[in-house]
């Protein structure tokens, strides 16, 4: 009867999320499977933002309508995350990268584009640019994955991903009763009291999933948070999720293929707030171009377009006004 009740529930919220937060942008078929893509702007340069690994196009609100004052700028969700329906492709880096083609191409997006891409997102964008450079005029990388991280795996980060691929897939569960929907909503009004409870009986810690998300998202306005709880609360986002984990070193492995980017345009933007070794990383990923530019973003954290978006802002700008 519980049961019955709480699926109920999550059905009436799924049919509710549809009214409330319509698609911004189109959804475009590319054989057979759609795409959620947003355009903003009008400006002569094309920019493209590419989320991390478990965002969407909501992660850029703090940025994408300011380039679009001077750019013509495109954000999309990629399957399963956002307003982009989930199927069943491969969730790997090369895989994605080509659906990403796909719809850039069905919804005539202009080359050469200017990349940008944060967390997993970078790594995404930066295999993109060594693919197919004649696509690509500049490349931003936001606190950027970089390939050596997730593989080969140490024992230590074997356990790490097989425990967040395990809570993921537990979150499916809790999604398709409804569980994950009433722990945001109590979350949003302000009570932890039943997201802690949740914690404690899924196996998450003192931190669960819905608090870690409405903990990364406080910097965004209102209605953009609750777009953002509203996505998290479907079962198909824990799916995407846990599956872009099981495949995250095969990912890895994938990138370190690829050539350096020779000279195209490349800034790299590093969190101030991070591990220790993060800077270095990153500073090495300005390496890979003989025109990359490094740079540390005070104050911010790996999250660097929700603390500092004005850095975000200010690179982009600075490719758009070098272009040719």
């Amino acid at each position: 009867m519980v049961t019955r009740l709480m699926r109920n529930y999550e059905r009436n919220g799924l049919a509710d999320d549809a009214s409330l937060y319509p698609a911004p942008g189109a959804l475009i078929d590319i054989g057979g499977r759609s795409l959620h893509i947003q355009k903003q702007g009008a400006g002569p340069a094309t920019v493209v933002l590419e989320a991390g690994i478990a965002a969407s196009s909501l992660s850029w609100r703090l940025v994408d309508a300011e380039i679009a004052k001077f750019a013509t700028v495109y954000s999309y969700d990629r399957a399963g995350l956002g307003w982009s329906p989930y199927n069943d492709r491969p969730k790997i880096a090369r895989d994605l990268i080509e659906e990403m083609r796909l719809v850039l191409t069905a919804a005539q997006v202009p080359t050469p584009r200017i990349v940008v891409g944060h967390s997993f997102g970078g790594m995404l964008m930066r295999m993109y640019a060594s693919m197919y450079p004649e696509e690509v005029a500049g490349v931003v990388l936001v606190d950027a994955l970089t390939a050596e991280e997730w593989f080969p795996l140490d024992s230590r980060r074997t356990r790490i991903l097989q425990r967040a691929t395990q809570l993921s897939r537990r979150g499916i569960w809790l999604a398709e009763r409804g569980i994950v929907r009433f722990a945001l909503h109590s979350v949003e009004r302000g009570s932890w009291m039943i997201p802690s409870i949740l914690s404690k009986l899924s196996g998450a810690g003192r931190m669960n999933v819905p608090q870690k998300i409405s903990g990364q998202i406080q910097k965004l306005p209102p209605d953009v948070r609750r777009q953002v709880r509203a996505h998290w609360s479907r079962a198909t986002s824990f799916r995407t999720m846990s599956e872009y984990l099981a495949n995250l070193p095969a990912s890895c492995a994938q990138a370190q293929l690829c050539p350096d980017l020779g000279g195209t345009p490349l800034i790299v933007l590093a969190a101030e707030q991070g591990d220790d070794g993060n800077q270095g990383r990153q500073a090495k990923l300005a390496k890979l171009s003989r025109r990359g530019d490094f740079r540390v973003v005070p104050g911010a954290g790996h999250w660097i377009l929700l603390d500092k978006p004005q850095a975000v802002i200010e690179a982009v700008h600075d490719l758009v006004i070098a272009l040719p």
